[in-house]
């Protein structure tokens, strides 16, 4: 990565955290948060496939990287993330005002700021412990074309 790059990451990676860290639930408890993501009718138009990259943030260069990150959203509002050699990841989502938040199968959560055709926010990565920064843009399936996107897209 070239060093006036470097500010550019930087400077993203913090915005997020600011914009992430503010859409964070207040005092709600997980039984809340999980009748929210039971029932969310304004997850329909997130519904599709969603590609894009990922990176640690504030990593140096053993840090993984890549593109290989797909949000496949399913109009019942479930949800499969394949992101790198990881296994995919399964649960339910819910959108509330500009946030989708993916409860993972397992009790894990990611929560996603929602802006236009594109979602993006900082979690944990399971498999090294860093802080990562997800970035995915919708994808348009081509007139006509049978896309794979799920019931009710």
């Amino acid at each position: 990565m070239s060093y006036h790059r470097i500010p550019i990451v930087i400077t993203t990676a913090l915005l997020s955290l600011i914009v992430v860290g503010c859409a964070g639930p207040a005092n709600e408890n997980r039984a809340a948060l999980a009748d929210a993501t039971a029932s969310s009718p304004s997850a329909t138009p997130l519904c599709g496939t969603w590609q894009g990259y990922f990176w640690a943030v504030a990593g140096d260069h053993t840090s993984s990287s890549g593109s290989a990150l797909t949000l496949q959203i399913a109009g019942d509002s479930t949800y499969t993330l394949k992101w790198g050699n990881r296994a995919p990841s399964t649960g339910t989502l819910s959108a509330q005002g500009n946030r989708v938040i993916l409860q993972d199968s397992s009790g894990s959560q990611i929560t996603l700021a929602h802006s236009g055709d594109t979602l993006y926010g900082l979690t944990k990565d399971r498999m090294n412990g860093r802080t990562t920064m997800l970035n995915l843009d919708k994808q348009e399936s081509a007139p006509g074309r049978l896309a794979a996107t799920g019931p009710g897209c």
